[in-house]
């Protein structure tokens, strides 16, 4: 059974007026327990209003959400259940940082979720080690980190609470290449040690690439693809066509397929030197 599933699911801006819009339309789609979710495609395709429908932030005007097994809009304790189990990191959440120390950011999620002060001190250490965050810097205040620390810190709140789902979106927008790996690797360790599923919603096909089991792309408010890495990204051509553009890397092993060097696929540097090693390195 699929931990997420979208069935039929539209969602209207501005409804009811003469403005009214589709954000997303009739998406149908499961997404099973434990994989590594990339959600790419272009500004303004569907993508955070889409992953906003998985814990109820957004409300479909048609279809369901089923999260577990069970409608989230079925009742009022479906809602909130769903809201604990699938857990939603907004872009730059380090703007919604607001407690004294790290440690009461961190904590405030498992507070709410009535747990005890035993219970939550587990989760805060276990949710700042999952991270990277030092457990000298839980009683700093927030503002004195720097900016990927604030980054690790707002997502910390977020896995504090345990979820079964954590979708994350651009997680690594504004960071520079030292942070954005970091958190890449943060986010793919997390999913390892505790076997949780995880939606990565990214405008960066390569840091998809790098990471993610499967990929789900978004165009014109609708699911376009939805695959292995391999099965999504051997559509170059239909990807180019969206307004998305494959890897550098995969490019350059296109090029080198048209001129009579065949080294297969790479959407990576690391699998493009693991690819151009296995055929005995520069003299391929």
């Amino acid at each position: 059974m699929p931990i997420l599933s979208a069935k039929g699911v539209t969602h209207l801006y501005n409804k009811g007026t003469p403005s009214q819009s589709k954000a997303i339309y009739d998406i149908n789609v499961d997404i099973e327990e434990g994989e590594l979710v990339g959600v790419i495609g272009h500004t303004g395709s569907g993508k955070s209003t889409l992953v906003q429908h998985f814990n109820g932030i957004l409300k479909p005007d048609e279809g369901q959400i089923i999260v577990d097994g069970k409608d989230i809009w079925a009742d009022k304790k479906s809602t909130r259940e769903a809201r604990f189990k699938v857990g939603l990191c907004f872009q730059y959440p380090e703007y919604q940082l607001f407690e004294e120390t790290v440690y009461k950011d961190i904590s405030f999620g498992p507070k709410n979720m009535g747990l005890s002060e035993d219970e939550i001190e587990k989760r805060v250490l276990l949710a700042a080690e999952y991270v990277g965050l030092k457990k000298e810097l839980l009683e700093k205040s927030p503002f004195d980190l720097s900016g990927g620390e604030k980054r690790r810190a707002a997502i910390a709140g977020v896995i504090a609470m345990q979820p079964k789902v954590l979708i994350l979106d651009e997680p690594t927008a504004g960071l520079d290449p030292k942070g954005r790996d970091k958190i890449l690797d943060m986010i793919k360790s997390y999913r390892e040690k505790t076997g949780s599923t995880v939606l990565l919603v990214s405008h960066s096909m390569e840091d998809v690439a790098k990471i993610a089991t499967k990929v789900l792309v978004m165009n014109d408010s609708r699911v376009e693809m939805y695959g292995t890495v391999d099965e999504v990204y051997s559509h170059s051509e239909e990807l180019r066509k969206i307004g998305l553009n494959i890897p550098q890397v995969s490019k350059i092993f296109e090029l080198l397929k048209q001129n009579g060097c065949d080294l297969g696929s790479a959407y990576t540097v690391e699998r493009a030197v693991e690819l151009i090693l296995a055929r005995g390195g520069v003299g391929v």
